[in-house]
């Protein structure tokens, strides 16, 4: 399908016309909706997977597989260079522009499969570990996929067609899992984990390709993305911060500790990261779009950062809570008794998960205001401090990590939020107030008394619904008592029912 020569933005700010903006709020709730309904399918999923490939594989192909990635996965973010963003952020996009992009990124990414591919001595002789050989030039090859896909996906978020991402992402999950599952019952270990990650990004591909109904034309000489060049390089220099930041973890303790001690740290943390990657991540795809276009209007975006904030906190925020005082069960039931070591790991974690899920309102609003500079200066900061906290846990373990990561999401959180309202000129002190007052008033007591459910001498899966039924009682009564809190959950409950209510018969298109 061939789209006009140019693609504009429709001048639907709330601030002009309130049945438009009314509009653009039903359009974000129902993206929500959506996006919300898919990766709970993508959670159920991964679950499932987590739990068999844990009662299949041993730690140690775990570790094995983590080591390889936290070094060569900066490769995702440079085939990336930011430029995704950038084409949905941006109020205009020509066709002539997009094919450039689409060039860039794909050529930026069969150049990282090169670059992985020479460094692997040098990933090996970092761990000591030439068992990492074959997994490093197996994996090398996702790069290039990537990179012919980015601008598709982009292209599918700009146009707000987030039921087609939606089905991308399931069906390529159900793939990629279905093969690691098989190939972990087959015998082939490690495999299992490296066939998982390269089927997702061939099935993402193909089916990114046929739902985009695009196809680019040869590189446009006379046409510039240098804007979009620009604006990437900061979200390519914050992300790569932010992933050195997030990966350093990794790489010392598979250094220092070995591969058992890591594989048990790889799976604390992607339980940690779970609902982070199958909610956060996902939603930027809608309210990114969504902010950008009321950027120039400061009461609405501001407004729609606050109904953000409660989501996160009333939601995100208060699962890694109840998650902290369910640690014990939750582990015993996905994983089994084998990993039981994961369970510190994971309580500590899950911790410092209640900062990074209201953290990403913050990051919305540099994207969207344009501040992607401001957003790397930022990270610098975070980021080294970061760094600093986690080389600072090592000489304890796994869980003097975890606990240095944790405390470096606190601070984080605290600047990012100050820090973003400075670069931005938006009020960011109810975003602090109605979080602070969320998880002190919801989030600690939900944690502290689903923590009781332990102590009940059932199954682990028993303690768990125990320790939810305790939580979900905690909250009716807060709602009965806490005006503040009654009013909250009725805003949140209200987008909820936008998220995934029909109007006029059905939803928005994808």
């Amino acid at each position: 399908m061939v789209e006009p020569a140019r693609v504009e933005v429709p001048e639907d700010s709330p601030s002009r016309d309130t049945g438009r903006g009314a509009s653009l709020g039903d359009r974000a709730a129902r993206g929500t909706g959506i996006t919300l309904i898919v990766q709970g399918s993508r959670t159920v999923l991964q679950f499932g997977s987590m739990v068999v490939l844990a009662r299949l594989l041993v730690p140690e192909d775990f570790g094995l597989v983590a080591m390889v990635t936290a070094v060569i996965g900066i490769a995702q973010l440079v085939r990336d260079f930011g430029l995704s963003v950038a084409a949905i952020q941006s109020t205009t996009l020509s066709t002539e522009e997009r094919d450039n992009l689409f060039w860039a990124n794909t050529g930026i990414g069969l150049a990282c499969t090169v670059v992985v591919i020479a460094c692997t001595p040098l990933i090996v002789g970092i761990y000591d570990e030439p068992r990492l050989t074959p997994v490093v030039l197996s994996l090398a090859s996702v790069f290039a996929v990537s990179g012919f896909i980015t601008q598709y996906k982009a292209s599918l978020a700009r146009d707000m067609r987030f039921k087609a991402i939606g089905l991308t992402d399931v069906v390529a999950q159900v793939l990629s899992t279905g093969v690691a599952i098989a190939l972990a019952a087959l015998g082939f270990g490690l495999w299992a984990l490296v066939a998982q990650q390269v089927t997702n990004a061939v099935s993402t591909a193909v089916l990114s390709v046929v739902l985009a109904r695009w196809w680019p034309r040869l590189p446009h000489r006379g046409t510039s993305i240098r804007r979009f060049l620009r604006f990437g390089a900061g979200v390519f220099g914050t992300q790569g911060i932010s992933y050195v930041a997030s990966n350093v973890d990794n790489v010392a303790i598979g250094a220092v500790w070995g591969a058992t001690p890591l594989g048990l740290y790889s799976r604390g943390y992607q339980l940690m990261m779970m609902p982070l990657s199958q909610i956060n991540a996902p939603m930027t795809q809608v309210a990114l779009p969504v902010l950008s276009r009321v950027q120039e209007d400061d009461d609405v975006f501001s407004s729609y950062l606050q109904k953000s904030q409660l989501v996160a906190c009333y939601v995100t925020a208060t699962l890694f809570a109840v998650a902290v005082g369910l640690a014990e069960p939750v582990v015993l039931v996905l994983f089994g008794p084998v990993w039981v070591g994961v369970i510190p790991i994971f309580a500590v974690l899950a911790v410092g998960g209640v900062f990074r899920s209201v953290a990403q309102i913050a990051y919305w609003a540099y994207l969207a205001r344009g501040k992607s500079g401001a957003l790397f200066r930022q990270r610098m900061v975070t980021g080294s401090l970061t760094i600093a906290m986690v080389l600072g846990g090592l000489p304890w373990g796994p869980v003097g990590v975890a606990a240095g990561a944790t405390a470096a999401n606190l601070f984080s959180w605290v600047i990012a939020v100050w820090h973003v309202g400075r670069v931005t000129g938006i009020d960011t002190r109810p975003l602090l107030v109605t979080a602070v007052r969320t998880i002190a008033i919801i989030g600690a007591p939900c944690g502290a008394v689903a923590h009781l459910g332990v102590f009940f001498p059932v199954a682990a899966m028993l303690q768990i619904v125990i320790g939810c039924a305790f939580a979900g009682a905690y909250v009716a009564g807060a709602y009965l008592v806490f005006p503040s809190i009654r009013k909250d959950l009725d805003l949140t409950l209200s987008f909820g029912r936008r998220a995934f209510g029909r109007k006029r018969g059905q939803l928005a298109k994808g």
